[in-house]
This record gives structure tokens, C-alpha cells and sequence, in this order.
């Protein structure tokens, strides 16, 4: 019975001691994890622990190893590991704070709200064109609040079309980046930007109008920032101003309407130190009239663009393929605003066109560029392909120049056919200028020079040439099969 004992005894020792080797290789494994270790120094470390994360516009990036105080006493010091993916994007000029709830005041908005009910984490902001990345073991001093423009994602993209414009204020009145721009009670823009002037003068404000409403700035516009303002005497009674901007101040224009002349990008103004004494102009009587007169016809202005798509199909027993194709499309605006080509999918989806005898193929590094005449080439993403299979496909640009003209919606039929007129084949060339208008045969020949590019008749384009479904035999497939809300307003 001693025996058996002794022996039960003897195995829970030796077990207790594998374990314990256990956890100390894992805890060696997990210091040897790939990344690259930092330290970064705060005057408080505000409830930071080990274990907690370390994130880039809010995605996990790495991971808080220890917190301890630094030797001197006057810092506390926390060891980071990043990973991979998020050492690309740490460079010697990012910044590096605790997130914690802040309150700014009834002007400053709350952030950090999602760490009252979870631990604090670090965060770091990389200014745009950074390249220099931080060395492991550097040590870096920590921000004890985030910079004014850490966020700038937070904003919505400048669309086409949008206005640009400068506005000079005295002092920034606690505007931000996000700040709403109004006109006649109806926002119309936001706050780009907020820095001091070089000179210290002033401060710069950057504005964005969108583009269905930049026809309200002209150079007779004034501009000032709503603020809570009250104006009157006892007897008479007192006027509250721009009670809305209490809580959040924001900036406010208004011009006569049919005075001035419409602004360009880059206008700069100087906004009035006060809100300026004017009246608002009634609703005009013509206003609540029905429009029914028609359209002059417009001139042939069909937008054809040059496509270059390039991919890599993955082999598994042989060298990787690469594809390169290029074509043609038609550009134009869709009813949102954005920069749409329609186009066929053979073109630009290489999982459409290539097989493997091992099942999908896999396609990767997909790269889509539209090349336009005057030599400005912009990134694509297709968002879009026609689910029954027709060889049609939607492209949206991205880094859309304010300048960029679309085909105006009266130029597509999206339904049937122009009847009577011959039919023409428009297509792009290599420079992205249109090649000559050719007129159609009667068989429709499938090439690199004509696919992607258009069917037209009397100067209106219905269709695109791709291929029959399952065959190499060139079609046309009809702009009918395209989503409405991918179709012009």
C-alpha cells in the first residue's frame, strides 16, 4: 500500500514538472512570436496591462507584453511586440497613445467610449507618406492624447465633382476635422482640415462642398462660424442665433440667390467675424412650376476609356500563368455620383475566362487600371458582374481627378435598340484615344482591339461587345442587364 503510494506521488511529480517545462517553453514561445518588439514611454500609463492591444485604425495589429515603471522613476514604460502587418505601417514619425474614455467638453465630443466597459489599449497614427519604419527595439515617447489628425479616415471620401475651398477664420472656435458645413439649414459640406497659418495670422480651414451643392458658393457668398449668439434688449426682447451649434460649432454661408459667379476649386474666403445682418430670400414663385420642356439633343460625346487588367492564375504542379488584357469601355456617372465604366467581365475577371482541371481556378494579384486620352491613368475595382452569366461587368475609378467627364445618360439605352440607324463599333486605343468609329459587319469579330468597347447608333450606345456565354464567339450583350442603381441618375 506504501508502495502504490509512493508511486502515485512519484507521478504527480514528474507530471507537475513536464508541466511545468511546458509553460515555460510556451512562455519562451510566445516571446520568439514573429514581429518586432518597441517600447514606448507615457507619463501615465492610465490602467494599461500586459495582454492588451496595440491597434491601427482599429485593427489588432500587435499586442502589449509588459508595463513596468522606467528606471528613473518619472516613466512608465510599455513593451509592445507588433506583427508583421503592423511593423509595416509603424514608422519613426507615427504617434502612440493610450486609449482611454476622453471628454472634451460640449465642443469636444467623446472618444475612447468602447474601453469603458473593456481594458485600455495603445493606438498609433502613421502621417501619409511615411517610408522610414521603426527598428526593433527602438524606444519611442509616447503621446498622452491622440493627434488632432489621427482620424482622418473618419471622414467620407472627396467624391467627384466635390468642391475644394479654403475658408480664413480669426481662430479655430473649436472646429474639426468633420465639422459640419450649412446653408440654409441644410449641411452641404464638412471640415477637411484646421491648421494655424504659417504666418499666425489665422487660421485655415479647408472645405468640402459636394458637388450637388457647389452651385451654392459663389464669390458673394458669406461665410461665418455658427455660434450661440444673443442679440436685443430687455424691453424689447432678446433674439437667440444659431442655438443648433450649442453642442458642436460649425460653419455657415449664405448668398443671394442670382448674385456672383460660381467658384473654383481652390477658392479661398474670408469668413465675417460675426453672423452677417441679411435676409433669406423667399421661395421663388417659378420654383413650384413643372418643367416639361424637353432637351436640346447634345452633341456625340460618348466617353471611351483604354482597360489594362493583369492578374496571376496559381498553379499547383506548374509555373503560375500571368494574364495581361487590354480593352476598351464606356465611362460615365452613376446615379451616386461615382465614376462607373461598363465593360465586359471577359476583360477584366480572369476567373470567367481560364479552367482548371482541378476545379475554380485561383486567380490572385488582381490589378485593374482605365486609361484615359490625355495621359491620366486611374486604379479600378469591379464591384459588379451580371449574375446570369452575360460577359458584363461594372468598374468604379478610384482617385477620380475633379475634371473627369462621363457619357451623359441620354447617350445610353438601357433597353432594345436604335432601329433603322447602321450600327457602329467604337472602341479605345492603346493611348486611350478613340480609335476610328468602324462600321458593324455582319459577324461581329472577337479581338483585343475591339473587346470591352461599345455598339453605338446615331451617337447612342446600348451595348458592349463581349462573348456568347460559354464560347469564344464575340456578342453583344445589351447595358439592359445593368443594375439601376449602377446607371445614371
Amino acid at each position: 500500500m506504501h508502495r502504490l503510494r509512493y508511486f502515485i506521488g512519484l507521478l504527480t511529480l514528474v507530471g507537475a514538472i513536464i508541466a511545468a517545462i511546458w509553460i515555460v517553453r510556451l512562455l519562451r514561445s510566445l516571446d520568439d512570436r514573429a514581429g518586432v518588439p518597441l517600447s514606448v514611454e507615457f507619463r501615465n500609463a492610465r490602467g494599461l496591462r500586459a495582454g492588451t492591444d496595440v491597434r491601427y485604425r482599429g485593427v489588432t495589429v500587435g499586442t502589449v507584453r509588459s508595463v513596468a515603471i522606467s528606471g528613473d522613476g518619472n516613466k512608465a514604460v510599455a513593451q509592445l511586440l507588433l506583427e508583421p502587418i503592423g511593423a509595416e505601417h509603424a514608422c519613426v514619425n507615427s504617434s502612440f497613445w493610450v486609449v482611454t474614455p476622453r471628454f472634451g467638453g460640449l465642443t469636444g465630443g467623446a472618444t475612447g467610449l468602447d474601453t469603458l466597459v473593456r481594458d485600455s489599449y495603445i493606438a498609433f497614427y502613421t502621417p501619409p507618406g511615411s517610408e522610414s519604419e521603426l527598428s526593433p527595439g527602438s524606444l519611442i515617447a509616447g503621446r498622452e492624447r491622440p493627434p488632432l489628425n489621427a482620424e482622418p479616415e473618419a471622414l467620407d471620401d472627396v467624391e467627384h465633382g466635390d468642391l475644394l475651398m479654403t475658408l480664413l477664420v480669426p481662430e479655430n472656435y473649436e472646429l474639426k476635422p468633420g465639422s459640419s458645413v450649412i446653408f440654409r439649414g441644410v449641411p452641404t459640406g464638412d471640415v477637411r482640415s484646421v491648421s494655424l497659418a504659417p504666418s499666425g495670422t489665422h487660421v485655415e480651414v479647408q472645405l468640402r462642398i459636394q458637388r450637388e451643392h457647389r452651385q451654392t458658393v459663389t464669390d458673394k457668398a458669406k461665410f461665418w462660424v455658427g455660434r450661440p449668439s444673443v442679440s436685443g434688449a430687455l424691453l424689447s426682447g432678446f433674439t437667440v442665433t444659431d442655438l443648433s451649434a450649442l453642442l458642436t460649432p460649425y460653419i455657415s454661408y449664405y448668398g443671394a440667390p442670382g448674385e456672383g459667379v460660381l467658384v473654383q476649386d481652390g477658392y479661398r474666403a474670408a469668413a465675417e467675424l460675426s453672423r452677417p445682418a441679411f435676409e433669406i430670400s423667399p421661395v421663388p414663385g417659378n420654383a413650384v412650376q413643372q418643367d416639361n420642356t424637353g432637351k436640346p439633343a447634345a452633341p456625340d460625346d460618348v466617353v471611351l476609356v483604354r482597360i489594362t487588367y493583369a492578374a496571376v492564375e496559381r498553379d499547383t504542379f506548374s509555373a503560375d500563368d500571368q494574364i495581361l488584357r487590354h480593352g476598351s469601355g464606356v465611362l460615365f456617372l452613376d446615379r451616386s455620383g461615382r465614376s462607373v465604366v461598363v465593360t465586359a467581365r471577359s476583360l477584366v475577371d480572369a476567373s470567367f475566362t481560364e479552367d482548371d482541371a482541378w476545379g475554380d481556378p485561383e486567380i490572385a494579384d488582381e490589378v485593374t487600371k482605365v486609361h484615359r486620352a490625355d495621359g491620366t491613368v486611374m486604379r479600378a475595382h469591379r464591384v459588379w458582374v451580371d449574375p446570369t452569366g452575360q460577359d458584363l461587368a461594372a468598374l468604379v475609378l478610384e482617385d477620380v481627378p475633379p475634371d473627369l467627364l462621363g457619357t451623359p445618360s441620354d447617350r445610353l439605352v438601357f433597353g432594345g435598340t436604335v432601329a433603322g440607324v447602321p450600327l457602329q463599333i467604337r472602341a479605345a486605343g492603346p493611348d486611350g484615344a478613340e480609335l476610328p468609329i468602324q462600321p458593324m459587319a455582319s459577324e461581329l469579330a472577337l479581338s483585343e482591339a475591339n473587346l470591352g468597347g461599345c455598339i453605338a447608333a446615331d451617337g447612342k450606345v446600348f451595348g458592349v461587345i463581349g462573348r456568347k456565354v460559354g464560347d469564344v464567339v464575340a456578342a453583344i450583350v445589351s447595358l439592359e442587364y445593368l443594375p439601376a442603381d449602377l446607371r445614371p441618375q
